[in-house]
């Protein structure tokens, strides 16, 4: 969590110089960049990542997790090779938005996604190995670079196309890395594998894989119904607003890196109720952390917008604060404690149909009311499928829906970042925010508060503090 903390700090300048470095125009094409290769990669990567945290640990010897690795690697460059062929499809057939984005960048944006693909999977082997500290250290290391290299390109060339190179390039020296290490520690090989292993890694990468998609058509309906309708510059202003993303699940999958394998383990031993013991322990610790930042950035965001990416994006600001609302919701999230549980039929039957509930809401409240209709419908939907999960998951662990979630500890720790929250609303509304150096007094005055009522409550002790960096005071 404090890798991805620090990370976020480095990525969180990154919008606010291409902001300033890039055209309106240019920007949207760097964020349909992205917005095509973010939608095409977990499509094509399935669940062979995510399965090595869930075979590695209870392989017993090195050979039997070569051979996980050895077909993960496999999968996973077919499923590079695939990308290729889907550009240029999507090049030859698509018209103006995203078919001209496409035939412009084609080769590096095959190059970009198949080396991307490539390395995707070291997080989750570092996590499946235990290794927390080097999963931190290669997060920390390389999304830095990465952050560093595109300000700097986007703010010498202020160019698109020279930015595309760079992340290019950038996304060769993570592979190269990624195949190095992996090379080294598990010399992957065909001979290890079998049909039958290919078999047993399927039952869990398939299912999860699958799930996997229809979450993700859930989260980027939006983004393609804004291109699809309101075009590229609109586009630009529209990702602006949900530039704060990276918050909303930095610290849950930094959470659920490390209580994955430890929930899996009390499954195998039949001990349903710890699931859902350190489930419910992870909540407590995110909604800490999460409910501040809501209440914090809501409380701003009329003076963030603007002081941060200029006046050109200041339509930004609704959409901002639509997307923050989700980051309630991510904290009490429990897809893990399902996963655990290898239902990816019911993740998947529940994602569909959200999705097709998102996509129409989306529809419907974009012809009502406008852009703010399609971040709402996403809204909406993502809440009504956290509480269907959360009494799932309670009755998969074999306890009460409120002992797993229990309301008033929730709504107290709400409270808690409410009440600093509220006077801060007062001057911001009535004293505008014009420079960096005031949204920085007013968030140490913001936290320095909300911690003091943490500690004098009692919400937040020192155990706590350690237990967040892996450690427990004597």
């Amino acid at each position: 969590m404090a890798s991805r903390i620090l990370t976020y700090a480095a990525m969180v300048f990154v919008p606010v110089v291409n902001s300033r470095a890039l055209t309106v125009e240019h920007y949207g094409y760097y964020k349909q960049f992205h917005l095509v290769f973010e939608t095409l990669a977990p499509l094509l990567i399935l669940g062979f990542p995510l399965s090595l945290q869930y075979y590695l640990p209870r392989a017993r010897r090195q050979r039997d997790k070569s051979v996980y690795v050895t077909q993960t690697l496999c999968y996973l460059a077919v499923a590079a090779l695939a990308a290729w062929g889907i550009y240029l499809v999507m090049g030859m057939t698509l018209g103006e938005g995203i078919g001209a984005m496409v035939r412009a960048f084609y080769w590096r944006l095959c190059a970009f996604t198949g080396l991307t693909i490539m390395s995707y999977y070291m997080e989750w082997l570092f996590a499946a190995e235990r290794e927390i500290g080097r999963q931190a250290l290669y997060h920390s290391i390389f999304a830095i670079i990465q952050a560093v290299t595109v300000m700097v390109t986007s703010w010498i060339y202020r160019d698109v196309s020279a930015l595309i190179w760079a992340i290019t390039i950038f996304a060769l020296v993570r592979c190269l890395f990624a195949l190095g290490y992996t090379f080294k520690r598990y010399r992957p090989s065909l001979r290890l594998i079998s049909v039958g292993t290919i078999r047993e890694q399927l039952t869990f990468a398939l299912p999860m894989g699958l799930f996997a998609i229809t979450l993700l058509l859930v989260n980027q309906t939006d983004k393609f119904i804004i291109t699809r309708f309101m075009g590229r510059k609109a586009f630009a202003i529209y990702a602006i607003g949900a530039f704060q993303l990276p918050v909303v699940n930095m610290i849950a999958q930094s959470v659920r890196a490390v209580i994955f394998p430890l929930m899996v383990q009390k499954h195998e031993s039949g001990e349903f109720e710890e699931i859902a013991h350190i489930w419910k322990r992870a909540v407590f610790k995110m909604t800490v952390m999460y409910y501040p930042i809501f209440v914090f950035f809501e409380a701003i965001a009329h003076g963030l917008i603007p002081v941060m990416f200029t006046e050109t994006y200041r339509d930004a600001t609704p959409i901002f604060m639509i997307y923050l609302a989700l980051l309630p919701r991510v904290a009490m999230d429990s897809v893990a404690v399902i996963q655990v549980y290898k239902d990816t039929g019911y993740l998947l039957r529940t994602f569909a149909a959200a999705f097709f509930m998102n996509l129409v809401l989306s529809i419907l409240l974009f012809e009502w009311i406008g852009r703010e209709g399609v971040p709402l419908a996403t809204l909406i939907t993502m809440y009504s499928v956290s509480i269907k999960n959360m009494y799932y998951s309670s009755r998969l662990c074999r306890v009460g829906f409120f002992e797993m979630v229990p309301v008033r500890a929730i709504l107290v720790r709400f409270v808690a970042a409410v009440v600093p929250g509220l006077p801060l609303w007062w001057v911001t509304h009535n004293y505008p925010v014009e420079n960096l150096l005031t949204l920085a007094g007013l968030a140490v005055a913001y936290f320095s508060v909300y911690l003091a009522i943490c500690r004098s409550t009692g919400l937040l002790t020192w155990d706590d503090i350690a237990s967040l960096i892996g450690k427990r005071r004597r």
